[in-house]
């Protein structure tokens, strides 16, 4: 990041297009499915559903860090002459914030996730299995 850059356009710019939008639109699609799901859910599978769902975001921040840290290596095996190691920090840096982003997006998900099973449990859920009758 150089001086005349703000943070937040080095924030847009780490991201880049395709995570700007894909990061932001899988917390919301998780936060509105789980929501969905600790409502209307029923059993082990509307929680293992959850689980899952709770975690897009980062599977996602994970890939893009993936990729970044690819796109690093490959420049560095490109370049004939030995990188500079500030140019390595801003690749990483950059390559390690989607992740960030991705954590950070989870939380209300997670929240959700979280404090809505400990209600249904408390609460006395419907996801108990009932005995067959006679």
């Amino acid at each position: 990041m150089n001086e005349s850059q703000s943070l937040m356009g080095w924030a847009i710019s780490a991201l880049g297009p395709l995570y700007l939008v894909l990061l932001p639109l899988s917390a919301v699609v998780s936060f509105i499915l789980v929501i969905v799901l600790l409502f209307r859910g029923r059993g082990a599978m509307a929680v293992a559903s959850i689980l899952l769902l709770v975690h897009a975001p980062l599977m996602i921040g994970i890939f893009a860090a993936v990729q970044g840290l690819v796109n690093v290596y490959a420049i560095i095996g490109m370049s004939g002459a030995t990188p500079k190691p500030a140019e390595l920090a801003s690749g990483y840096s950059v390559a390690l914030f989607a992740p960030v982003v991705a954590m950070l997006l989870m939380i209300p998900s997670y929240l959700a996730a979280c404090i809505g099973t400990f209600l249904r449990a408390v609460c006395g859920g419907n996801d108990a299995v009932e005995p067959p009758h006679a």
